[in-house]
């Protein structure tokens, strides 16, 4: 199997990977900055269920997830480290695509894998370690300044909707539920570059927003009209409408779209393409949907 896997991640290696997969551990020299490291794990009938998602998708996604915690860094992805516990009963070729998942997302973004562990176990439990390079200061969730205006990269929801999709045993509109079962990322550089703070909205744009806003001891007040407004948001509410769903839980609490929340300086936000959703003021780390305090959060893991 580890040959197996050794082939599957075949490259040739960058300068920096002095020994790569197939060895007791991988030896690397290429983090020329600082080392930013982050890990996710997934598992079974909780992040992901076999029937509904393709080995291919679920190594994608999981992929996605970790790169998207370096890239909320301001960290350029560099290397990963794929551990997995698998079931005995796998289809023959689940391993051969979790791999090939793995890679479509890791190739996008040039990045290796370098290494790994195999276990047997009674339902698929997997867990990524990504290790990137940061060339200048981290962007952390604590440097939200009041003034701040609030963007997302992207209009998040479209994952909920396709859960919700998925959940009545349906599967149309079909790129609605693709956004949950592999949703795509892309390197958020614009903000990266002039955000105050930031971070990955994966866990639901409620939940994550409190985080940054108790770091850095501020309120973030996000705008209804705006988000309304938003690129995609009234397809969002027509599906949803006719799902009998709140659009706006599934815009504010649904999660896993892997899209980034910044704040940035009125200043620095000429040309920039984000989208604008609210504002930051004064405050203790609440969350405001205009005058209201959002009290239901995203997805908790515990």
């Amino acid at each position: 199997m580890v040959d197996q896997l050794r082939r599957l991640f075949a490259t040739n290696f960058p300068v920096g990977i002095e020994i790569g997969i197939g060895d007791d551990a991988a030896v690397l020299t290429g983090i020329n900055n600082k080392l930013v490291a982050t890990t996710d794990m997934a598992v079974e009938d909780i992040h992901f269920k076999r029937d509904w998602s393709s080995a291919f998708q679920i190594g994608a996604k999981l992929t996605t997830a970790n790169l998207a915690d370096l890239f909320a860094m301001g960290a350029a992805p560099k290397y990963l480290l794929v551990a997995a516990g698998l079931p005995s009963n796998l289809e023959d070729n689940f391993i051969e695509e979790l791999a090939k998942g793995i890679r479509s997302v890791a190739d996008k973004f040039e990045v290796n894998v370098v290494g790994g562990d195999l276990s047997k176990s009674e339902k698929i439990v997997l867990s990524i370690t990504a290790l990137g390079d940061l060339a200048k200061k981290p962007v952390t969730r604590s440097g939200a300044k009041v003034g701040d205006l609030i963007f997302v990269s992207a209009l998040p929801g479209l994952s909920a909707a396709g859960f919700a999709i998925l959940s009545r045993g349906l599967d149309r509109p079909r790129y609605v539920v693709d956004a949950h079962l592999a949703p795509k990322l892309s390197a958020p550089l614009e903000l990266i570059n002039c955000a105050s703070a930031m971070c990955d909205i994966s866990d639901g744009l409620s939940v994550d927003a409190a985080n940054l806003a108790m770091a850095s001891q501020v309120n973030l007040v996000l705008s209804k009209e705006l988000i309304s407004n938003a690129a995609g948001f009234s397809d969002l509410a027509e599906l949803a409408t006719e799902l009998k769903e709140d659009v706006f839980d599934w815009v504010l609490n649904g999660g896993e779209d892997h899209f980034f929340l910044a704040t940035v300086d009125p200043e620095k936000v000429n040309g920039l393409s984000a989208i604008k959703i609210g504002e930051v003021v004064a405050g203790d780390g609440k969350v405001m949907l205009d005058e209201d305090v959002i009290k239901k959060a995203g997805y908790q893991h515990f």
